[in-house]
């Protein structure tokens, strides 16, 4: 019994510290989780990156992360790149 304590423990712990797409897009842009949606653009991977698109109030980003998620850059989209 203690042993499946410590496994949920463990579990639950791994969890929490897992950065989630949304997270990790409203820190490279500086807007508030609460604020942030992910559009439902072509979100596509291209090689060993992921690209998507995202909305914080009135602006539209475009986002490229690695596969790792070691590192997560997001820029105004342009209008020609699909994020609407």
């Amino acid at each position: 019994m203690t042993s499946m304590r410590y496994a949920c423990l463990f579990v639950l712990l791994a969890l929490a510290g897992c950065a989630t797409q949304i997270s990790r897009t409203a820190d490279a842009v500086g807007c508030r989780r609460t604020d942030l949606d992910i559009l439902n653009s072509q979100y596509k991977r291209e090689g060993s990156t992921t690209v998507w698109c995202a909305r914080c109030k009135d602006s539209i980003y475009k986002c490229v992360g690695n596969a790792d998620k070691t590192r997560l850059e997001c820029r105004p989209a342009r209008a020609d790149e699909g994020c609407t």
